[in-house]
């Protein structure tokens, strides 16, 4: 019966493998006999809560899962050097470090047409499963969508005022055409040059990116990246009531908000099911908030 009413303590905001402490009888803190009120005044931290074992191994498993990050390609140099060290499951073009990284999770590499690439992966993940991942992640990164752009035409907020502008929009071979950003020629010379530099930045990012997702507002362009920065550093991101918005034909989520600390904005829009169930996943490591929260708390 001890058993069942043990507790863990964590930051209900976010989870990163481990727990603040334990209560074995389900309200004293092993190492120091503390109530979750008393912790909470302890720590200066109102965010604590209690909870148990089945959403402990829960959180695990998302939080091993997030580690497991979309492939990405690295030198040959590189992949050459680390086949030198000890390695598991180990065939003609692929294997796993044997030095685990987290748990059961390795890092896994692999080389196809003469690229290399690694990722996080479980290192007992089955080899159909492994295939899988990596004909996916090569027909992603080898996909060459075309880039259209359509004239438009807006009325501003005087009637007899109409604007020209660009949309621009990619196409591939699932479908439809897919929104990218409208660029609107307005105004004075300086702002519509800005603008067409914003464009010619998001399709930088978009290209880059495999036509998966692109960054919008400048800063960190790689999501994997902002997201490691924001765990790293302990910022909070913070949404204006949601994070995510989707749009009617759904062929795009985008995330976006700002950082609570630096007041710094954010905006990534995501075309790739994979690279946003991923994003999911990282969030449940980092604090998030909303802005009403915030209010409230303050």
């Amino acid at each position: 019966m001890g058993h069942d009413k043990r507790k863990y303590v964590a930051d209900s905001r976010y989870f990163r493998g481990d727990v603040l402490t334990v209560m074995s009888d389900g309200v004293h803190c092993d190492d120091s006999g503390h109530t979750l009120i008393e912790l909470r005044e302890k720590e200066h931290n109102p965010y604590l809560y209690a909870f148990g074992a089945k959403e402990l191994q829960k959180k695990n498993r998302i939080y091993m899962e997030s580690l497991c990050a979309p492939f990405r390609e690295v030198h040959r140099s590189w992949y050459e050097e680390q086949c030198g060290f000890p390695s598991i499951r180990r065939n003609r073009n692929c294997f796993f470090n044997a030095t685990p990284y987290y748990w059961e999770l390795h890092d896994f590499y692999f080389k196809v047409s003469g690229r290399c690439f690694t990722g996080i992966r479980p290192v007992n993940l089955p080899h159909e499963e492994l295939q899988r991942q990596i004909g996916e992640h090569y027909r992603r990164i080898t996909l060459k969508p075309e880039i259209r752009k359509w004239n438009i035409v807006s009325s501003g907020t005087d009637e007899n005022c109409w604007r020209m502008g660009t949309a621009y929009f990619f196409i591939t071979g699932k479908g439809g055409p897919r929104f990218i950003c409208n660029l609107t020629v307005s105004g004075e010379m300086e702002s519509v040059q800005e603008a067409r530099k914003d464009v010619a930045r998001i399709l930088r990012s978009l290209r880059r990116h495999h036509f998966t997702y692109y960054a919008g507002m400048g800063g960190i362009d790689d999501l994997d990246r902002f997201m490691d920065y924001m765990e790293k550093d302990g910022y909070t991101l913070l949404a204006a009531g949601t994070f995510f918005q989707y749009p009617a034909g759904r062929e795009s989520v985008t995330f976006t908000g700002k950082i609570k600390e630096t007041g710094k904005r954010f905006l990534y829009r995501i075309y790739d099911r994979e690279i946003f169930l991923h994003l999911l996943k990282r969030l449940r490591s980092v604090k998030r908030e909303t802005e009403h929260t915030e209010r409230r708390m303050t």
